[in-house]
């Protein structure tokens, strides 16, 4: 990275994606005999999937250090904790589709909390991406992502 800072906005992406896989992964349902993992229904697959974007564009993040990449997977990263979010809100809607009379367990709710964390981290790297194009001025270092205001010439 060009300017040798932590890049909070991609490592906070990366743990939400961890955090959303630690829920999963704890108990998302109950009932009075059997306790259900996240992956026991297709919101929780959806979430488990989400989860691993996440963390695979948060990562990504810190590790890039082109701006169009970083602005890239920031988007990226704010998709996936979007769906990763409703998913879990989904999954909370859908407890009598795992077992009748199914709850809701702390394993959902951690998965939510990733979600948040997700959206939080990826508002941060928009602030970021809006910080390098203010910083750039009207200097044209973004190359192909600037619209051309000169005349083609046929």
């Amino acid at each position: 990275m060009k300017d040798q800072r932590l890049n909070y906005a991609g490592i906070g992406g990366a743990v939400a994606g961890i955090v959303g896989l630690l829920g999963i992964y704890a108990d998302w349902w109950e009932t009075d005999t059997t306790v259900y993992h996240g992956t026991a229904d297709i919101s929780g697959q959806l979430a488990l999937a989400m989860s691993i974007g996440l963390f695979a564009f948060g990562a990504a993040y810190v590790l890039s250090s082109d701006q169009r990449i970083r602005r890239a997977m920031g988007a990226l990263m704010t998709l996936f904790a979007v769906v990763l979010t409703l998913a879990c809100v989904w999954g909370l809607q859908r407890a009598d589709n795992v077992a009748l009379g199914a709850s809701a367990q702390v394993g959902l709710w951690v998965s939510l909390l990733g979600g948040v964390m997700g959206i939080a981290a990826s508002m941060l790297a928009v602030k970021y991406a809006a910080d390098e194009d203010a910083s750039a001025g009207s200097d044209d270092e973004r190359g192909s992502d600037a619209v051309s205001t000169s005349p083609s010439v046929s």
